[in-house]
């Protein structure tokens, strides 16, 4: 790797190491768009098809609408070509993988959700990285997604990629982001528990046999007592939230 590189991989982590506590996923988003060129970068903490044993539970930190989430988690989380025999190879013996290298073996389902889902939303690769935290094992996956027609993945991205993974994993400690928050409500959890999968408001209402409107007033009251000012910040709290 040039030394340019490594210099570019070393402002991303002093950045990240300078986040405010419950900043870690908007300052690693900032941080790798400017120094590294990596634009609309995600969190999936958890992903299940990474977590031996997983019941399938996972966290998006991202700043895609919120339908975009929602038809992914709906439709198209299982053809993911990440979550092939393939993909979780990859991700598992290099640590990065991109969706190019994935499609010479995907399925047509696989196929169909790069073509059809992502290319409708503007994405026509896709760079995943796998970040395993050393003190819970627990593990997430930053996604990069890649306009052709801006710009396309190179091979130094992907070298970077599998640099910067296991620089990022002390960062994502179960104590990088402390909170100390006023009790929620037995119906303020429920509606968080929903609403940081990435379901509508008329989802979480179905769901809980409510009004959209209660579902309203209860994030209103979630966000309040947390102190996040958005629902992508109460994601990355809720992962992290103390139980007691």
């Amino acid at each position: 790797m040039e030394q340019l590189e490594y210099r570019r991989l070393i402002k991303v982590l002093e950045q990240v190491a300078g986040a405010r506590d419950g900043e870690l996923y908007p300052a690693l988003a900032e941080a790798v768009a400017v120094h590294l060129g990596w634009v609309d970068a995600f969190v999936a903490e958890n992903p299940a098809y990474l977590v031996l044993g997983s019941d399938g539970e996972e966290q998006y930190l991202t700043m895609f609408r919120p339908d975009f989430v929602e038809e992914y988690v709906e439709r198209w989380r299982w053809n993911n070509p990440f979550a092939s025999r393939d993909g979780v190879a990859r991700l598992t013996r290099h640590g990065a993988a991109t969706l190019g290298q994935l499609r010479l073996r995907a399925t047509e389902p696989e196929r169909d959700f790069a073509d059809t889902f992502l290319r409708r939303n503007g994405i026509d690769d896709m760079l995943k990285i796998v970040i395993r935290s050393r003190a819970t094992g627990a593990v997430s996956t930053l996604g990069v997604p890649f306009d052709g027609d801006r710009r396309a993945i190179e091979p130094g991205d992907l070298l970077m990629a599998a640099t910067l993974g296991p620089l990022l994993s002390p960062y994502f400690d179960a104590n990088v982001v402390p909170a100390s928050v006023r009790d929620l409500t037995s119906d303020e959890r429920d509606v968080a528990e929903l609403v940081v999968l990435g379901l509508s408001h008329q989802q979480v209402a179905r769901r809980l046999n409510v009004s959209e409107s209660t579902v309203e007033k209860h994030l209103t009251c979630i966000l309040e007592k947390t102190g996040c000012g958005s629902v992508t910040e109460l994601t990355a709290w809720w992962k992290r939230r103390p139980m007691s």
